[in-house]
């Protein structure tokens, strides 16, 4: 989620011409605001898991800088406690965790690595301990230092080395693509 907020607040600055040099901002989140949600479907249903717990709610830090129309970032990785999603059901809860092998990668890692030509963000995730590098449209709102910004993103869960689970002997299987929503309200401060 960190990243994917650097990713947002970068955005924000890439409207200016003003950032040539390396530039560092203060970022708070707003978590009463934010949310992460994952969807799915099966051949008889769909399912939504969202993010439980509340996202980091301490001031980060990110550094910064333009070359010509991109934004190069640094900043730590997000990590997000994949025993923190829940879904409508215990059960389909306990199937999610299970999908992301929780007990062995505890964490879905977000990274995000560059801003392109102002709303497409280069980020890197691992889930299940393995990395992809996604490209993703980001919506930006702006306003007295408040940040709103969304995207959604499809993943395919077989780019992980993830098998669509099957129930009742294969009469209910999950599709493999999932999309993940993304709202990240922050406030912005001078470091």
């Amino acid at each position: 989620m960190k990243c994917l907020l650097l990713n947002i607040v970068i955005s924000l600055f890439s409207f200016s011409c003003l950032f040539a040099q390396i530039e560092q901002k203060r970022i708070k989140i707003n978590s009463e605001n934010s949310f992460v949600k994952v969807h799915g479907s099966t051949n008889v249903n769909e399912f939504r898991c969202t993010y439980s717990a509340e996202l980091p709610i301490e001031e980060l830090e990110i550094t910064y800088q333009q070359k010509g129309e991109n934004f190069i970032i640094k900043h730590e990785a997000l990590f997000l406690k994949v025993i923190n999603f829940t879904c409508p059901n215990s059960q389909m809860t306990e199937d999610f965790h299970d999908l992301l092998d929780y007990e062995q990668y505890p964490y879905i890692i977000f990274q995000v690595q560059k801003i392109i030509n102002h709303n497409t963000a280069e980020i890197i995730i691992e889930m299940a301990g393995e990395q992809k590098t996604y490209f993703v449209d980001i919506q930006n709102n702006f306003q007295d230092n408040l940040l709103a910004c969304t995207t959604t993103m499809q993943i395919c869960i077989t780019d992980f080395g993830l098998k669509a689970p099957e129930k009742f002997f294969g009469m209910v299987k999950v599709n493999e693509n999932i999309e993940v929503d993304f709202k990240i309200e922050m406030s912005i401060y001078d470091s």
